[in-house]
């Protein structure tokens, strides 16, 4: 293994919170049987390193021995979940929160209609007040101008941390999407005791690093359903994710808010990094460590990150990803890389 490589070993749950953040910097795709060209970008390649050693076994036998039992008794919403390892182990999932606290959970996210009118009531009544004002002050119209400039700075950064706050980014052309490094950074914690749950199995069966990160994913891709999220459900905008917590609870989502989950638990541990990667109509994440043999990865800012499909139902290993993506990957340009943080 090159002494440059990194690996992750003796995981820990993290006890504090730490810093994990990385700036955008140019961006290299590759596959992992050769090394990376000095200064090129946007080229597929594989890695040298040792072969994986873990074992596949077929799509259909992973995902028929995949389940989901989610049930409501007294208040309190359990999803218990059973699915097959990479390593062909049969592990087991359970999450559980009280109902109440769920739908007040839900209601940080999304928005409705007349939650996102209030902010224009808002400039609307202020600048009513601005011209009233003026009048009686017998004021300029230089004056009312730069007051309607100070209402209108404000009336923007309220609108940004609105859609901030309900786990949406505004992007250029005034496009609104979800924000999944935000919204991952605000569930870490908050997932823990789905992290608790894997690492108990973990513990028990004397997994490494490397078969905690692959158990997470074959979950996430075979026990959690696959379904397209509504861009909006009773009223309520949800730029077509739904947050983690909802996801654990109710077993479904698509391939970004499967991520987001996938991001949500690996998180806990305290040697894990991770990124976000967005290519056209799809989302999946990257790991940072050493790539074996065959292993896709991404180099971003010097450091390689091993590719996760967290959609399913295709029963893919890290390192895996499917054809489609992988030619999209070839396009750089096309390649978007979100930054996880925990702070």
């Amino acid at each position: 293994m090159p002494e440059n490589c990194r690996t992750l070993q003796s995981l820990k749950l993290w006890g504090m919170v730490a810093a994990c953040s990385f700036l955008f910097s140019a961006l290299l795709v590759c596959t992992s049987e050769e090394s990376p060209l000095p200064g090129k970008t946007g080229i597929m390649l594989r890695g040298t390193s040792e072969q994986s050693p873990q074992t596949r076994i077929t799509k259909q036998s992973a995902k028929s021995q995949a389940s989901q039992k989610i049930r409501e008794t007294s208040g309190v919403i359990t999803s218990d979940y059973t699915f097959v390892n990479f390593n062909n182990d049969q592990l087991a999932l359970t999450f559980s929160i009280h109902a109440k606290e769920l739908a007040t959970y839900k209601l940080e996210y999304g928005y409705t209609a007349d939650e996102r009118a209030a902010i224009d009531r808002w400039q609307q009544n202020a600048m009513e007040d601005a011209y009233k004002n003026a009048v009686k002050n017998h004021q300029s119209q230089e004056q009312l101008n730069l007051a309607g400039e100070r209402i209108a700075a404000e009336y923007k950064a309220k609108v940004l941390a609105f859609y901030r706050l309900r786990g949406f980014t505004l992007l250029s052309g005034n496009v609104l999407v979800a924000d999944i490094p935000e919204i991952v950074r605000r569930n870490v914690r908050k997932a823990k005791p789905l992290a608790l749950s894997l690492s108990s199995s973990a513990e028990r069966l004397g997994y490494d690093s490397d078969s905690i990160i692959s158990a997470a994913l074959s979950f996430i891709q075979t026990a959690v359903l696959y379904e397209n999220v509504p861009m909006e459900i009773r009223g309520r905008q949800t730029g077509g994710v739904y947050p983690p917590l909802e996801t654990a609870a109710i077993g479904k989502g698509d391939c970004d808010t499967k991520s987001a989950l996938l991001a949500t638990i690996l998180l806990n541990w305290n040697r894990i990094r991770m990124i976000g990667v967005n290519v056209p109509g799809h989302y999946l994440v990257g790991i940072m460590r050493n790539p074996a043999k065959g292993d896709v990865f991404v180099e971003y800012k010097g450091i390689k990150y091993v590719l996760m499909e967290a959609a399913g139902p295709g029963w893919l290993p890290p390192g895996s990803v499917d054809k489609k993506t992988l030619s999209q990957l070839g396009v750089t340009e096309s390649v978007k890389i979100d930054p996880f943080t925990l702070n």
